[in-house]
């Protein structure tokens, strides 16, 4: 009997899941109410609904997903996956998760912009010009190898396959018989990854969102019931914080002082 191949990725999973977990376990013994902020991404403070790109991201996978099991093999197919994995590369307000806590594991406080210092403006109109995918996890990379954090600066080195998702906004790919053809029309050797590699490309950067998705939901569903910490946002005394997630609402959360249920 023939034996099954082993996945190429499954490796790449294992690492991820551990890198994760040991750099949330971290965050969360340094600081536990700033790591408890660091897993609300894009919080800004009194906003309407509807504008945290985070969340729609997470709305966007599992639709993505869903709608993706309904097509045939095909051309389309393999431009909406495109699509899928081009939005979750460019999901920066999602990864202000894993900035934060990178930061609050290296003895830095939790912030509302942790890319700030990635944004540049134009030289001529002074518009800000938000980093792409590669400038964000190549950050990510870079923080977590300055915290001796090997595992998981490989995994964000190798998440995303740039070439395709520079293809994809480009339009400098071609859907092709034997695979998906990137042919660099502005310069540089131009590609051919066949279609058994191209779904080995695609899983990984689908299931690294899905690992890191799942850790963060896992970490926020353990504060039900609430947890009332003593802690100081900045130099402040310290004082009672509560963090709570209602598993009836979904909500999740931190206030100052003890939960209403508590008292």
């Amino acid at each position: 009997m023939e034996k099954s191949k082993p996945n190429p990725n499954d490796a790449f999973y294992k690492k991820a899941e551990q890198a994760f977990r040991s750099l949330f376990d971290t965050a969360c013994t340094k600081h536990e109410l700033h790591f408890a902020m660091a897993l609300m991404p894009e919080m800004r403070g009194m906003q309407d609904a509807g504008w945290n790109t985070a969340a729609e991201t997470q709305h966007a996978f599992d639709e993505y997903l869903e709608f993706l099991s309904t097509l045939e093999d095909g051309r389309m197919k393999c431009r909406i996956a495109l699509s899928f994995y081009s939005h979750i590369s460019e999901a920066s307000g999602f990864y202000e998760v894993p900035k934060n806590m990178l930061r609050i594991a290296g003895g830095q406080s939790h912030v509302l912009w942790p890319f700030m210092e990635l944004v540049q403006s134009h030289k001529q109109t002074g518009a800000q010009i938000a980093p792409n995918a590669n400038k964000v996890l190549k950050d990510l990379a870079g923080h977590a190898k300055e915290l001796g954090l090997n595992d998981l600066a490989e995994i964000f080195r190798d998440a995303f396959d740039p070439d395709v998702r520079n293809a994809y906004v480009h339009a400098d790919y071609v859907v092709w018989n034997d695979g998906l053809r990137l042919p660099k029309r502005n310069g540089g050797y131009a590609r051919k990854i066949p279609w058994d590699e191209f779904t080995i490309i695609f899983d990984r950067g689908v299931n690294f969102f899905h690992i890191l998705r799942e850790i963060i939901s896992e970490y926020i569903r353990s504060y039900d019931p609430p947890k009332t910490i003593r802690a100081r946002l900045q130099q402040e005394p310290e004082a009672d914080w509560t963090i709570y997630y209602d598993a009836n609402s979904g909500g999740f959360g931190v206030t100052s002082g003890k939960y209403p249920k508590d008292t």
